[in-house]
C-alpha cells in the first residue's frame, strides 16, 4: 500500500469521483486544521462545494480492506448535496 500523501489521495479521490458522476470535477484537496480529513472540492456546471472526507476511508480503500462502500457513500452525499443546492 502507498503511503497517504495528498497526491495519492487526489488521484484516489478522482477516480471515485468520476465513477459517481462524470460531470463532476475534483478541483482540490487539502487537509483539515485538525489533519485527521481531507477538504475535498468540487465543481459541477461552475458551481463548487466541499466536503470533509476521513483519512481513515481512504487509507481502508487503498488497502483493499472492503471500505469502498463508505468511500462512495461519503463523496456521494457531496456530490448529491453539489447537484441538489444548486439547482434551478
Amino acid at each position: 500500500m502507498p503511503r497517504l500523501t495528498i497526491k495519492v489521495a487526489e488521484e484516489t479521490l478522482r477516480k471515485a469521483v468520476h465513477k459517481l458522476d462524470k460531470r463532476v470535477q475534483l478541483i482540490a484537496v487539502n487537509q483539515t486544521k485538525k489533519k485527521d480529513a481531507y477538504r475535498v472540492t468540487l465543481l459541477k456546471d461552475g458551481k463548487t462545494g466541499s466536503a470533509a472526507i476521513n483519512k481513515d476511508l481512504i487509507r481502508d480503500y487503498l488497502a483493499g480492506e472492503g471500505k469502498g462502500k463508505e468511500l462512495r457513500r461519503a463523496l456521494g452525499k457531496a456530490v448529491s448535496h453539489l447537484s441538489i443546492k444548486f439547482r434551478k
